[in-house]
């Protein structure tokens, strides 16, 4: 058992009672305030895995798909079934979910193994976490 299926496992015993379906449709997902899913993450940062293009991405207009869960590089593309998986993600940028006006979710990834959230407004940069850009994870 890997250490990201057992952090999985733990965020979906965290989220039981409200996780959706892989094969639920964005526009029937809960729609919630980020304040809210801050207090159901207890404090806990969403993630948005980017490339090493995207270290200074700090904000983002469009929907925007995250999860809570901290995975590694090689574990991504298995457990969030990212578009473009030849596109090596080696960098995160921490979300503050109760700096977000709206969040879809959570919900099992469709073909993967993970959970995740949809900002379907995207997020701004006043809810990028310290130090403001992606940091590299390993």
């Amino acid at each position: 058992m890997t250490c990201a299926w057992m952090t999985t496992t733990q965020d979906s015993r965290m989220l039981l009672k409200i996780l959706s379906a892989a094969h639920v449709p964005l526009d029937e997902l809960p729609s919630r305030s980020g304040a809210e899913v801050a207090t159901e993450l207890a404090g806990r940062a969403l993630l948005r895995y980017v490339a090493a293009t995207g270290v200074h991405e700090n904000s983002h207009p469009g929907p925007t798909f995250v999860t809570p869960t901290a995975y590694t590089s090689s574990e991504l593309n298995s457990y969030l079934a990212l578009p473009r998986p030849d596109l090596l993600r080696d960098h995160a940028i921490w979300i503050d979910p109760s700096r977000v006006d709206t969040i879809l979710g959570p919900r099992w990834v469709h073909l993967g193994s993970g959970i995740e959230y949809v900002l379907p407004n995207g997020y701004t940069s006043d809810a990028v976490i310290e130090p403001g850009w992606a940091v590299q994870i390993r």
